[in-house]
């Protein structure tokens, strides 16, 4: 581990090692940076506690002992801590954990893109990421380690779609330091369980709910509670059921939504018990996934009135010979005939052989084999089974005039010829024709308010079933946008007609404070808890970097909480230009200033980066040329030389794959300089000639010279 040493902050580095390149996330505890480890040349991320953490010696204490705790965890589904290490910055103690830099986006990002697109994570993706989520928490559990703070801002997806959970040690640590504080609520209001509400310590069971609400989130694009109040947030988790899943999110099996259900229990006790059986119970649902697939096993129907699958019955078993008896199946029918209107479901039927008892996941269990008995028990088991057969046999006979029946009614004519059609609908459950039933037309509800649709069908002797409220910025009051069935279709009374609603949205001024504050993950949490959501999006400023600079809608302009806020924030005065210099790239430039004075002297700094070894040394050139072409008279810069990385000299043949090289030139501009726009720009070149431009990538404009990269053009004057 690092030991605290002098200030670096001169030479950029932290304990003469970690070189900050950039800033790439903030939060309320911690800023967390790109940066280059020198020793074992390689990219890391570096998240820094804020000021107000490092001066508490006991949450520094504790800091650096769950972060070491953490270090330990090593596992596909967890982020790497490398290092704990403290030092001075800017004549403060700060401390640090260093990370394995993970490319790709996180959880949070990913559900807001879309929720945006609308375009919904598939069950199988949503699955999935909660299950490797479940893999790598699991995995510290059963190393005493609990997470506490689990959310989507903490799971990063790579771009091969691997999850990648972070901050164990300091959410660890933050908790433990406020564990005696009864008046302290340790996690984010909107993914913390219902102990944690209360200000009960997090347990593996914690974690769980919180990978459970997340899940949650992926299946339908919202989460089970909304409140723009803490307090209220936590009353919810305590006392108030989530939305069904299915009524959100139709195509989520209702198998699923009983694993999510369990995992939001608000008892600990009812959940699954740590995130490892998490992860055990979501493969095996994509496992049965798999096999319904497959095989198409036989699914029993619905529980009438209730909407639940039934669980198959194991295997009973003779008390006697303690042998599993053969049950007596009735011979299979096939559907192929049945008139058009009669549920498939509705057939009795069952599989016979090896195949064994099929449950309403459609996973196959196997009955075993039957063991070896005595004469006399097995002649003892075989008039048993005669006997059931014939009971079996007798029970099909009896339903056939029951099917007749149903099969007439079906195929019967109406007075005008025309047969009536059964629409079945996942709103509507199938009812045998009677004489109450009778077919009638569904109504086009679409445009008219809901007391109005409710009007019509109640007059039809149709029910009403409000599926969806879905917000309108431009509605005034609520009126149907969709239904199902469609009108003109034929069911009959009694049926449900499900209903997609317009909700007038909740409008809120967009705070004019804005501009000028830095964005964090605090302060876009606090706006999503408003209800917006938030879009960012960089553009060249000299503000500090990430700073917000412009807002759409503007400030004081009205918007509806559903919808989306743009934010625009600073580089930094960063100037992204991704030129291709194959194998060296020249990521982006950065200027404190545009205007500069005759005399003046001035520093501009420069990210090279490269892409595959280099192998030889290359010099860099900076030019500085009137806005014409030509050079500037008497413009000095620091010379041409080799890549510096912070003063130290670092030769490109030494150069490999990600070495990143943050290079400072300096320009002294004569007092007599005329006023004007000047050109600035840089190559590289050796004995051979100039190192080729494949890709000119952001440039503002090509340059001057051949294969030179036109870095800024300044005023002077």
């Amino acid at each position: 581990m690092s030991d605290q040493s002098t200030n670096s902050q001169s030479a950029s580095l932290l304990n003469g090692r970690y070189r900050l390149l950039a800033i790439v996330a903030g939060g309320g505890m911690a800023t967390v940076y790109k940066a280059q480890d020198t020793l074992l040349n390689r990219v890391v991320a570096i998240k820094m506690l804020r000021e107000k953490f490092a001066q508490d010696p006991q949450f520094v204490q504790k800091f650096r002992e769950e972060a070491q705790a953490a270090a330990n965890l090593n596992h596909p589904n967890i982020v790497t801590i490398h290092d704990v290490g403290s030092d001075v910055v800017n004549g403060k103690g700060r401390n640090y954990i260093v990370m394995e830099f993970v490319e790709g986006q996180d959880l949070k990002t990913a559900i807001r893109e879309r929720v945006i697109t609308a375009q919904l994570f598939s069950i199988e993706e949503a699955v999935g990421i909660a299950r490797q989520i479940g893999e790598g928490v699991g995995y510290a559990h059963r190393r005493g380690l609990v997470h506490c703070d689990l959310k989507p801002q903490n799971v990063i997806i790579t771009p091969d779609g691997r999850a990648k959970v972070a901050d164990f040690g300091i959410a660890r640590a933050y908790t433990a330091m406020v564990a005696e504080r009864v008046d302290v609520v340790w996690g984010t209001p909107q993914y913390f369980s219902p102990e944690q509400a209360v200000g009960n310590a997090p347990t593996p069971a914690s974690d769980v709910y919180s990978i459970g609400v997340m899940l949650y989130e992926m299946l339908c694009g919202r989460l089970p509670f909304e409140s723009r109040d803490a307090r209220e947030l936590a009353r919810m988790h305590l006392s108030v059921e989530p939305p069904a899943l299915h009524t959100l999110n139709p195509n989520v099996p209702l198998q699923l939504e009983a694993i999510v259900r369990r995992m939001l229990a608000k008892d600990a006790a009812s959940r699954y018990r740590d995130a490892d059986q998490v992860a055990r119970v979501l493969t095996s649902y994509m496992q049965q996934g798999e096999e319904q697939t497959l095989h198409t096993p036989f699914v029993p129907p619905a529980d009438a009135g209730t909407g639940r699958t039934p669980v198959a019955r194991a295997p009973s078993v003779n008390r006697t010979s303690q042998t599993p008896s053969r049950a007596a199946v009735p011979p299979q029918v096939s559907t192929g005939g049945l008139p058009a209107g009669v549920p498939r479901s509705s057939v009795i039927g069952g599989n016979t052989g090896a195949s064994g008892v099929t449950g309403a996941t459609g996973a196959t269990r196997a009955t075993g084999p039957i063991t070896s008995s005595t004469p006399t028990q097995q002649s003892g088991t075989d008039i048993l089974l005669w006997l059931l057969s014939g009971l079996a046999l007798l029970c099909v006979l009896g339903l056939i005039p029951v099917w007749a029946m149903v099969y007439r009614s079906f195929n019967t004519p109406t007075p005008g010829g025309v047969s009536t059609p059964v629409v079945v609908t996942p709103a509507t459950t199938f009812m045998a024709t009677t004489a109450a039933n009778k077919p009638v037309t569904v109504p086009n509800l679409v445009g008219l308010t809901v007391v109005k649709a409710t009007e019509q069908l109640t007059a039809l002797g149709l029910q009403t079933r409000i599926v969806e409220e879905r917000p309108d910025a431009k509605a005034t009051e609520s009126k149907v946008i969709e239904q199902q069935p469609p009108a003109g279709s034929q069911v009959f009374t009694s049926s449900f007609v499900g209903l997609v609603i317009s909700k007038p949205a909740q409008t809120q001024a967009v705070p004019g404070e804005l501009v000028g504050q830095m964005f964090t993950d605090d302060l876009s949490q606090t706006l999503q808890t408003v209800g917006w959501r938030v879009a960012v999006a960089e553009q060249y400023s000299l503000q500090p970097e990430g700073t917000i600079i412009a807002l759409n809608p503007p400030a004081g302009a009205k918007l509806s909480l559903s919808e989306t806020l743009r934010l625009t924030v600073s580089t930094g005065g960063r100037i992204d230009l991704n030129v291709d210099m194959s194998p060296i790239v020249l990521d982006y430039a950065r200027f404190s200033q545009d205007r500069y004075a005759s005399g003046q002297a001035f520093q501009f700094s420069v990210l090279w980066r490269a892409k595959a070894n280099v192998g030889r040394d290359y010099r860099v050139f900076v030019h500085v040329l009137k806005q014409g072409g030509a050079a500037a008279d008497g413009v000095r810069t620091n010379g041409d030389r080799a890549p510096m990385n912070n003063g130290a000299p670092v030769p490109t043949s030494g150069w490999t794959d990600s070495t990143v090289v943050n290079d400072t030139y300096e320009i002294s501009l004569p007092a007599n300089l005329p006023a004007g726009n000047y050109r600035i720009e840089i190559g590289m070149y050796d004995d051979q000639g100039r190192l080729r431009v494949v890709d000119y990538g952001n440039t503002p404009a090509q340059p001057n010279g051949v294969n030179s990269v036109l870095v800024r053009t300044i005023r002077v004057g």
